[in-house]
């Protein structure tokens, strides 16, 4: 039998959160994070103003989807 999890919005958020704080750029079903994601979470942290967090999503977003930076390694 397979259960549902269900889980709120601030846990589903803090959970994309710690794994970006991570480098890890995919979720726990290895599905890579799109742009129109991360900066959802961005946004709900903005509108928190939990600012510190915004800091480190905003440097990966930098990071991540950098195309010279990324394709050049």
């Amino acid at each position: 039998m397979s259960y549902i999890k269900l889980r709120t919005l601030d846990s589903f958020m803090n959970e994309v959160y710690d794994r970006i704080s991570k480098n890890k750029s995919f979720d726990v079903n290895l599905r890579p994070y799109k742009e129109s994601q991360i900066k959802e979470v961005l946004e709900y942290f903005e509108n928190k103003e939990d600012y510190e967090k915004c800091q480190v999503i905003s440097n990966f977003l930098n990071k991540r989807f950098n195309h010279i930076e990324n394709y050049l390694k």
